[in-house]
C-alpha cells in the first residue's frame, strides 16, 4: 500500500497493527508526528516499511526485530528517532 506524499498528519494510528497481511507499506513524505506505534510489530507479513520524511520521534521498538519478513525499513529524515537495534538483529 502506498500512502506516500498525501499530507497525512497526526500520529500513525495504533490500528496499523491490524494490517497483518500487508507486505509493503509506504507512509513516506507525509507529516506524521509522535512515536512509531509499537503495534507495527503485529504486521507479521511486512517486507518493506518506509516511514521516511515525516516528523516522527522517539525510540524505535526492539519488537521490530521479531518481523522476520522485514527486509527494508526506513525512518530516514525524521525529527528525532533513536534505536539501539543492530542490522544483524533482523
Amino acid at each position: 500500500m502506498d500512502f506516500s506524499s498525501n499530507n497525512l498528519t497526526g500520529n500513525i494510528p495504533l490500528q496499523i497493527g491490524h494490517l497483518g497481511n500487508i507486505k509493503v507499506l509506504n507512509l513516506s513524505y507525509n507529516k506524521f508526528t509522535g512515536p512509531i506505534p509499537p503495534t507495527i510489530a503485529n504486521m507479521s507479513q511486512i517486507e518493506s516499511l518506509d516511514l521516511s520524511h515525516n516528523n516522527l520521534s522517539g525510540v524505535i521498538s526492539l519488537q521490530l526485530t521479531e518481523l522476520h519478513s522485514l527486509s527494508s525499513f526506513s525512518v530516514a529524515y525524521n525529527t528525532n528517532t533513536k534505536t539501539t537495534i543492530k542490522a544483524d538483529n533482523f
